[in-house]
């Protein structure tokens, strides 16, 4: 049973194979012609292509494995740590993820072990499942060509590739909302069955499992289907109430998961007071009340820069706008109204959580709206019918312009990444680049028996997965002293002090404590990594040192030697 009625042919005003009329210019009867011929040609011979050429961008990363980064660890010490039941309790270090996510984490833990590729194989199959999901959708719901150019982008999104192979359910999102939206857009093209109603809010109370984002979207998109059903034109009102009806009856279910969720994973991180108070400190959530219009105007256009290029990863922040304005308008000619707004309602979902600061909407916290909207971008290189007049194509070409600006960076981009893998999640992910492995290996290969290596407290999680492990944790002396022991206790009988680092955080109070060891004769050498720094102290004979230094906890509860 089909879960909609077709969607109608896309095909130029012009009967293939006849000749343009009279007033048609011939610029747009060869534009109709090119496209007659790729909306005849085959469709998953190139969609294959893309496919396989979008996975081998992900698995040559995957496969590169780099070091973890810290909120990478902060979840993998969460998997570790905890067993199946205790991961159903809010996650420690200020984390939160789906349950089923975490569920197939933990999986892949205990039967693959805790290596940087068996950990990230869940983002990894998710971030590959994306591809055939826009082929297939993009198939039955848009143009050849408009489909082809919409998977060609999210093949070569950095970010959809950086954040598939990242140890954080970014990649998860972004699938299971593309989900709900496409199958949002097939229901929306008819009047719901049965068999589409349970389809859709089966789907969606599976995907409250694995995406938290999901359960907000799927709300929204059921709210526009509603609407939609209501006003549908050519029905009667007692047939819009049966329709209804049916279109809601399994709602239920999902309503059940998605409060579960809601309630047990997705409060507690809302409710997390530093957590929140990092959100506020980076500007993702409004500075003043919504009813101040400069603020918020000034908020918004922060937030659309702040989209433009980070996860779109677009050259100029005034391309993305522009093409999900064209996209849009071509849409409603193409689709329909409610298409359009069901490809948007990701993007407006996560714009009005930020607004009323329920959710950050943010960055990679975005990267669930990418391909929507992508998709919606790429419905601006669908060109204009025969008859169109001057301005229709003036539109296209602009369209097409704006396309090539966004996916030709995008390519260099992904070509510079797999040449070097290093470097590819700096430029698809952020400057989350850290290179903990590497440091702690170099560390771990230099000591000698009887060094004494120490870790500053914002080290703990890379230091305590990698090794090796600490003698103690440090951090400097404040006004009062330490109200504790000092580092100098430590120092009797040693020559040679290690220091570990994570240098992408608090590198202000890390440069003080090495200060405060060095100098009096003491010789310091410093091993830059990335995002990390190695220091070696060889000690004076008779020298103290170390009393501005205090000797702390070891930070969450972590061991010491």
């Amino acid at each position: 049973m089909s879960v909609t009625r077709p969607l109608p042919a896309f095909s130029p005003a012009v009967a293939p194979g006849s000749p343009a009329p009279a007033t048609t210019s011939r610029p747009a009867a060869f534009a109709a012609s090119g496209w007659d011929r790729v909306s005849r040609s085959p469709y998953w011979p190139v969609a294959g292509l893309l496919v396989a050429f979008g996975a081998g961008l992900r698995i040559r990363q995957w496969g590169f494995a780099r070091s973890f980064w810290s909120d990478e660890l902060y979840v993998a010490h969460n998997v570790r740590e905890r067993g199946y039941l205790d991961l159903l309790q809010p996650l420690a270090f200020s984390q939160s993820a789906p349950p089923g996510w975490l569920w197939l984490e933990r999986f892949s833990f205990e039967h693959l072990g805790d290596s940087e590729r068996s950990l990230r194989l869940v983002p990894l199959l998710f971030g590959l499942a994306l591809l055939p999901l826009v082929a297939g959708l993009g198939r039955r719901l848009l143009p050849p060509l408009v489909a082809l150019v919409a998977l060609l982008l999210v093949a070569v999104a950095p970010f959809l590739i950086g954040y598939s192979n990242e140890l954080k359910q970014y990649s998860a999102e972004a699938f299971f909302v593309t989900l709900v939206v496409g199958l949002a857009l097939l229901l929306s093209q008819g009047v719901p069955s049965w068999a589409g109603a349970a389809l859709f809010w089966s789907a969606a109370a599976v995907a409250a499992v694995f995406s938290t984002l999901s359960i907000p979207v799927a709300g929204s998109l059921g709210v526009l289907l509603v609407a939609q059903t209501l006003t549908r034109p050519g029905r009667l009102p007692a047939q819009r109430w049966r329709d209804l009806g049916r279109f809601l009856a399994p709602a239920p279910a999902w309503a059940a998961v998605a409060l579960v969720v809601y309630v047990l994973f997705l409060a507690p991180g809302l409710a997390d007071q530093q957590l929140a108070a990092y959100w506020q400190g980076k500007s993702i959530y409004p500075a003043r009340p919504l009813t101040d219009l400069p603020a918020t105007v000034d908020w918004f256009v922060a937030t659309y820069r702040s989209l433009a290029t980070v996860p779109f990863v677009a050259w100029s922040a005034f391309v993305v706008v522009p093409l999900l304005v064209l996209g849009a308008a071509a849409g409603l000619r193409r689709l329909s109204t409610v298409a359009v707004l069901v490809l948007l309602t990701p993007l407006a979902a996560g714009l009005a959580g930020a607004a009323v600061s329920v959710y950050p909407f943010n960055g990679r916290l975005a990267l669930y709206a990418v391909p929507a909207c992508l998709v919606l971008a790429a419905l601006a290189a669908a060109p204009p019918e025969v008859r169109a007049g001057m301005p229709a194509r003036v539109r296209w070409v602009v369209g097409v312009v704006l396309l090539l600006a966004l996916a030709v960076p995008q390519l260099a981009t992904v070509v510079v990444a797999t040449v070097h893998p290093a470097r590819a999640f700096a430029q698809g992910g952020g400057a989350n680049a850290a290179d903990y492995r590497t440091a702690l290996d170099y560390l771990d290969a230099q000591r000698r028996p009887g060094d004494l290596v120490l870790a500053t407290t914002v080290s703990w999680n890379a230091q305590s997965w990698y090794g090796p492990p600490a003698d103690a944790y440090v951090v400097a002396a404040g006004p009062g002293g330490c109200p504790g022991r000092t580092v100098s206790t430590l120092l009797p009988g040693r020559s040679r002090v290690w220091l570990f680092q994570a240098t992408d955080w608090a590198d202000v109070a890390n440069r003080d404590v090495i200060v405060r060891l060095g100098g009096g004769g003491v010789a310091v050498a410093e091993r830059p990594f990335g995002g990390a720094r190695v220091v070696r102290f060889d000690l004076v004979a008779g020298a103290t040192k170390g009393t501005d230094v205090c000797l702390v906890p070891p930070p969450n509860g972590a061991a010491v030697r």
